[in-house]
């Protein structure tokens, strides 16, 4: 064999699966040491000091060496084939040092020691199998040496003849044929269990690559729906055509809230959901609740009552947004459910910096059965409570996930025919009124003559984003793609641009890339809003990373989009009345 086919043998011998037999077996490093003090002891007994001193410092030279040669791996950096070689070298060494103590004791032909002997022989090999079964080289050393020294001793023992002779050996040959077969199945269960584990992690991935683009696809069009809904909203319109209207934008407003749902249990799954704590005022937050939910409770003939409790502090600490998400799916829930009677929202304190939030009602009641299949995700009552009433059953699967990260709980009553009452309990602390904010430098009077270039490569998305912007008295132009709209800007002079991610030929990341790098001219500065039906966590902060100045989701808000703008274009005078 040539020096490199020798090579290639050795690196095949020391790959990363000795890396996992290092891990695994430095967490029995303290049990290695009692073990071997007490065999020390046995040895000082029958040899003497001398002997168990000397062994017993081979131990402790054997596991500094094996501790040196493995702080890589330790460390999760990956050792060097040199670094691995080492490793065994340390294993080769102990394994010896471990086997020296019972050969002594089988040699010296006493009955007792020589079982001892056996003892060990079979505890190296037990241990080899439960640690070393990922690398072959790793288990012919730890266990191949005790192994062959078992049977060696008995097989050249001048005491045993014949059948006496067969047995014994025949009985150490299915002892190590044992530890070889355990070591074998210990490394298929490994692999199999490592190669499950690769295959959540690649379906988790997937999982989360399906959502971001469903996402898209889904924010999409439904910018189209509800913009083309909310300027039809702001057009001259007879009775029975306003409401159809606002039917619209309910509808789409609630297909948004479903697919929200399914974005967040996926966010809270993958730990990706942030808290923001802030004080905030509760008694009006819960106001708003079911202020929200009046016309709802008011269509049904269901009463709709908010009582807050006079101990109540009024302003706590916490994620406001996320406790409205809380309370607007139990509300929500309990009209759903209530075809006639009242739904109560009560709040209280509840012990101290702890706030107890009750929403009860008259409806249908569930059966324990029921109960228990209540907060599992994508899971309703019973199938014909979801044919009657919709819904993903996702959503008290999330509030029990949301009060769960912001330390609290979620747990209910309820009883068929008689009505359900849930009790939410938050650690929501007292606090300070916050200062009043000072009035904002950009107030929201309207975009006139503001020159806004939008760069978008749908037609709807264009037609929304031109009805929305026009109707504030902002001057239009579009271009379809990033090249078009690098084009545009080198031409012409802009305040904003509202960018779209995803586009074709270049997209919105590479179109600001190089305005920055002044391809647009004497626009590199210009401000530049990202437009994006990306709702993944953490996207938000990777554009404005990236240098937009601000993000707007779709489908767009016009009261949002229009006051991003407004704070984010820069306040001098339209290009237009510059030009002029």
């Amino acid at each position: 064999m040539t020096g490199d086919g020798r090579a290639q043998a050795a690196q095949g011998l020391v790959d990363k699966r000795l890396d996992g037999v290092a891990r695994d077996a430095r967490p029995t490093t303290h049990a290695r040491l009692a073990i071997a003090l007490l065999l020390a002891g046995l040895l000082h007994l029958n040899f003497g000091w001398r002997v168990s001193g000397l062994w017993y410092g081979a131990i402790i030279v054997s596991e500094i060496w094996a501790y040196l040669a493995t702080r890589k791996q330790l460390a999760g950096q990956e050792p060097s084939a040199s670094g691995r070689l080492n490793y065994l070298a340390s294993n080769l060494w102990m394994t010896c040092v471990w086997s020296g103590a019972a050969v002594l004791h089988w040699r010296t032909g006493e009955p007792a020691l020589q079982i001892a002997a056996l003892c060990a022989f079979a505890g190296q090999m037990i241990h080899a199998q439960a640690f070393s079964f990922r690398s072959s080289v790793s288990m012919a050393i730890v266990s191949g040496i005790p192994a062959t020294l078992m049977i060696g001793l008995i097989l050249f023992d001048s005491r045993f003849s014949g059948v006496q002779a067969l047995t014994a050996t025949a009985s150490a040959v299915l002892v190590v044929g044992y530890v070889l077969n355990a070591a074998r199945m210990n490394r298929r269960s490994a692999e199999a269990r490592e190669q499950a584990e690769a295959d959540a992690v690649a379906a988790n991935q997937a999982k989360s690559s399906f959502l971001a683009m469903m996402s898209h696809e889904l924010r999409t069009p439904m910018n189209g729906v509800l913009g083309m809904a909310w300027a039809l909203r702001n057009r001259p319109l007879d009775p029975q055509q306003a409401e159809q209207v606002e039917m619209l934008i309910r509808s789409g407003d609630t297909l948004m809230a479903i697919l929200n749902d399914i974005l967040d249990i996926s966010k809270i799954e993958a730990g990706k959901l942030d808290l923001e704590p802030a004080p905030f005022d509760l008694p009006d937050l819960a106001q708003r609740v079911c202020d929200l939910w009046a016309g709802a409770a008011t269509a049904k003939g269901v009463r709709l009552v908010c009582e807050v409790g006079p101990t109540t502090p009024q302003w706590v600490l916490g994620d406001a947004n996320r406790v409205r998400q809380i309370m607007l799916n139990l509300v929500s829930n309990a009209l759903k459910f209530t075809d006639e009677g009242c739904v109560r929202v009560c709040i209280r304190a509840a012990g101290a910096d702890h706030v107890e939030i009750t929403v009860d009602d008259t409806g249908i009641g569930m059966s324990p059965e029921q109960q228990a299949r209540l907060f599992r995700p994508f899971t309703q009552a019973d199938i014909s409570i979801a044919r009657r009433f919709g819904g993903t059953g996702l959503g008290l699967a999330i509030c029990r996930q949301l009060a769960a990260m912001m330390g609290g709980d979620i747990t209910m009553e309820s009883a068929e025919g008689e009505g359900s009452t849930f009790r939410l309990q938050l650690p929501l602390p007292a606090a300070a009124e916050p200062a009043p904010e000072a009035p904002a430098a950009h107030q929201l009077e309207g975009l006139d003559g503001l020159r806004i270039l939008v760069v978008e490569d749908n037609a709807i998305n264009q037609a929304v984003a031109r009805a929305v912007l026009e109707a504030a008295g902002a001057l239009v132009e579009m271009a379809d793609d990033g090249l078009k709209g690098l084009e545009r800007l080198r031409a012409q002079t802009f305040d904003l641009v509202l960018m779209d991610i995803h586009m074709p030929r270049m997209d919105g990341i590479e179109a600001l890339r190089r305005l920055r790098a002044g391809e647009a001219g004497q626009n590199a500065s210009i401000p530049v809003v990202a437009l994006t039906a990306d709702a993944m966590a953490g996207q938000d902060k990777q554009f404005l990373q990236q240098g937009f100045d601000a993000v707007q989701p779709k489908p767009i808000v016009p009261l949002e989009l229009l006051t991003t703008i407004s704070a984010t274009a820069r306040r001098i005078p339209p290009a237009s009345a510059a030009a002029a």
